[in-house]
């Protein structure tokens, strides 16, 4: 295969799923992962997609307003079945990502929820709220990631106890489980899930069946599953997961 086609069949996955893994595309192609980066690097420069550690990301993944608007009515549907989760009075912890600020935008009211995020696009959703009480997880500011990461982020999360966390995850895979594409994130998100009762992903259906290079959380520790109804969830329902389809 000419490099001039393999390019073509990873911008064309780019434009499918949104991202790209270094690993799995040298596995698909039969490469060493160098090649592989440095086609990465090749088209980056050309500005058809963005590195990120492990991989790669579509030019418009990389703004926040960017990542909210793509398969925005599909992550409110998402959202409207999540919340129907929550009771009167929990804890509930938000991690950063687009479908996860469809949630913070969907929370239902008058329900005196205790919310903490690391996120702040989504703190600034919830302020003002007098129904419920707001805990913003401090630590350094990733603009790239809309999130708050590090050792102050964790070290605020392990002072709580959350009812439920909605969970962002990059991957998700019925034999890897939750995967993340930077390090520090993951650390993060495994560390916010500790501090939890119950786990719930709300997910869209390009990432079902995807993995990225950190992991996060194995499958059964993942409460709900939170997706359109899809075939691509027949192998999580076959791994036991309980699956909330949305509709």
């Amino acid at each position: 295969m000419l490099t001039a086609q393999r390019k073509q069949i990873i911008q064309n996955e780019l434009s499918r799923a949104g991202r790209v893994v270094a690993r799995d595309l040298a596995q698909r192609f039969d490469l060493s992962e160098d090649t592989i980066r440095r086609d990465l690097r090749q088209m980056a420069s050309a500005g058809l997609c963005q590195r990120v550690y492990g991989g790669a990301v579509a030019p418009s993944a990389g703004g926040l307003t960017d990542r909210h608007d793509h398969l925005a009515d599909e992550k409110q549907r998402l959202a409207r079945a999540a919340v129907t989760l929550l009771q009167p009075g929990q804890t509930v912890m938000i991690d950063a990502g687009s479908t996860n600020t469809a949630i913070a935008r969907a929370l239902p009211v008058n329900m005196n929820l205790t919310v903490a995020t690391n996120a702040p696009d989504i703190a600034q959703i919830l302020t003002g709220r007098a129904d419920l009480r707001l805990i913003v997880l401090g630590g350094h500011y990733h603009p790239d990631l809309g999130a708050c990461l590090g050792p102050e982020t964790r070290a605020a999360t392990a002072t709580l106890q959350a009812d439920w966390l909605f969970l962002g995850t990059c991957g998700l895979d019925p034999t890897v489980g939750v995967t993340g594409f930077d390090a520090g994130e993951a650390e993060v998100k495994a560390t916010m899930a500790a501090f939890s009762d119950r786990t719930a992903i709300a997910v869209t259906g390009e990432k079902l069946g995807t993995t990225a290079p950190f992991p996060i959380l194995r499958l059964d520790r993942v409460h709900r599953l939170i997706a359109l109804d899809q075939p691509e969830l027949i192998p999580f329902v076959d791994s036991g997961v309980s699956v909330l389809a949305a509709d």
